[in-house]
């Protein structure tokens, strides 16, 4: 059964699992290698259409649905869920629901709303999902919605001395703030994350000033004073743009960072060598000083606090078993040092997995602790997090191993059976009693998590690897192959390079 095999430690199998995984994952994948499984993609896709009907039914144009009182929250006042869901709805085949969501971006989006907006989850979720719908349609009215979006958000970049981009910014006004849980510092993912989609939006659009900002804050971050290097600190002080603390999380506050210093080299066709070093520098760190074993194989990764490492994983982390495998694919690493990260990405992978399976509810919990072999929950909520089904997508188009869809099927089943209430999924609060529920349906239910499920039932050519590049919202854009665009947002970074951030003392 799916069960015995997927506990069964890794490490008991032999090392050429790993490199056979290397090898199927070096040549480019072969078309039709996956059959699609019809069935499955039915049940994902009705658990994706009762949640949207909740939500359009309720909360047509409002940031998100509360499913169990049926009523409206807004924090992004940009119609958060109906722009995260374009593209799953896209590649779901749900036309009718595609135009009238469409319809609502050209005639009511407010591109720059008059509210403090989170500079970071509007760039991933608004912009990222605007680029995704225009890369899939091909209409132009999305692109140049995301243009007017990310033109009033990268205000943030004029409102601190050290030129990296504010926690929080008015479009409208251009006024901006960091908050006070930070100590007033900005955080490392939030001010890192910017990458995929501002290259993408020079390469559209022409308008150069998006790719000058990317590189001139990856320039920073390459040059920050490090204790150990390609591991950096969650917080940064937004006047002197030095490190604000000393610890180190691949969980909040860091991870989509780490993230794209890969997916940028990918999205760029590996023409920037200096995300490619960066990234490779991050994952030898994450693997000397943050990857934890277990006497049984499996692998969880820790937080730096100072020297120290501390005893907790987050949820969030297990993107990182996916992002190691898509860099194996794409041979960011090649020979003895691919089998290592392949081998770290399955035993990380397991204990995603293990998270899901040794819970009574089949929920993972947000964070647990570790003491020896002991893993103690700490977290005990679930929030429709995309991370483990994320990397069980990669691991599955990458190696094809049975077992990945075998336990994304269950982590579906859980979810669906779990969280479904009245109108729509709900967020549950333990998940050893899951009758008790948060009114909240996050986006990222529909953008990211619901998504990815269909895609590992899906064919490989649907959003095919070697097309796309997925950003930390699960939004697919298509790699930049032209040689010219390529020659442009080179040129781009040496200039950058020559004119760091701005420091205005």
């Amino acid at each position: 059964s799916a069960e015995t095999r997927l506990s069964t430690p890794l490490l008991s199998k032999s090392k050429a699992s790993s490199s056979a995984a290397v090898a199927a994952a070096s040549p480019p994948l072969r078309p039709g290698s996956s059959r699609r499984d019809a069935e499955k993609l039915t049940q994902i896709r009705n658990a994706f259409k009762f949640a949207w009907d909740g939500y359009e039914s309720n909360c047509f144009g409002q940031d998100e649905l509360k499913p169990l009182t049926r009523t409206c929250s807004n924090w992004v006042h940009m119609g958060l869920t109906l722009i995260d869901s374009l593209d799953t709805m896209w590649i779901m085949g749900f036309k009718e629901e595609f135009a009238r969501a469409r319809q609502w971006v050209e005639t009511s989006l407010q591109t720059r709303p008059d509210k403090m907006l989170s500079f970071f989850e509007s760039t991933i979720r608004v912009t990222g999902g605007l680029l995704s719908a225009y890369e899939l349609s091909k209409d132009r009215m999305f692109l140049d919605k995301a243009y007017e979006v990310q033109k009033g958000l990268n205000q943030a970049f004029k409102l601190t001395r050290s030129g990296l981009p504010i926690s929080a910014v008015n479009p409208k006004r251009g006024r901006g703030e960091v908050p006070n849980w930070t100590q007033r510092n900005l955080i490392l993912a939030e001010i890192g994350t910017i990458a995929m989609e501002f290259h993408k939006l020079t390469q559209l659009t022409k308008d150069q000033s998006f790719s000058r900002l990317a590189e001139q804050v990856t320039g920073f971050l390459d040059k920050l004073d490090v204790p150990v290097k390609g591991l950096y600190p969650t917080y940064i002080n937004p006047e002197t743009g030095r490190k604000a603390n000393s610890r180190v999380s691949i969980g909040g506050m860091g991870d989509s960072w780490y993230e794209y210093e890969l997916k940028a080299w990918v999205l760029l066709s590996k023409s920037n060598p200096r995300y490619k070093r960066m990234y490779t520098e991050s994952i030898k760190a994450i693997d000397d000083r943050l990857a934890k074993r277990l006497s049984n194989g499996r692998v969880w990764v820790a937080t730096l606090e100072g020297a120290f490492p501390g005893t907790t994983m987050e949820h969030l982390v297990c993107f990182l078993p996916g992002t190691i495998a898509l860099g194996v694919k794409e041979q960011v690493v090649t020979g003895v040092e691919a089998q290592s990260h392949m081998r770290l990405a399955e035993q990380l992978m397991e204990t995603c997995i293990a998270m899901y399976q040794e819970s009574p509810s089949g929920l993972a919990p947000d964070t647990v602790e570790y003491h020896g072999d002991r893993m103690r929950v700490t977290g005990p909520e679930f929030r429709l997090r995309p991370e483990t089904v994320e990397s069980l997508f990669y691991m599955w188009r990458i190696t094809h191993e049975q077992r990945y869809r075998d336990a994304a099927w269950e982590i579906f089943k859980a979810i669906d059976k779990n969280c479904r209430v009245g109108a729509g999924h709900a967020n549950v609060r333990s998940i050893t009693d899951t009758r008790n529920k948060e009114d909240r349906m996050e986006s990222f239910w529909l953008a990211e998590t619901l998504k990815y499920l269909y895609l590992i039932f899906e064919s490989d050519e649907v959003i095919g690897l070697n097309q796309w590049v997925f950003n930390t919202e699960a939004h697919p854009l298509r790699k930049i192959t032209d040689v010219e665009d390529l020659k442009m947002i080179d040129e781009i970074r040496e200039r950058a390079d020559k004119q760091p951030l701005p420091l205005h003392h």
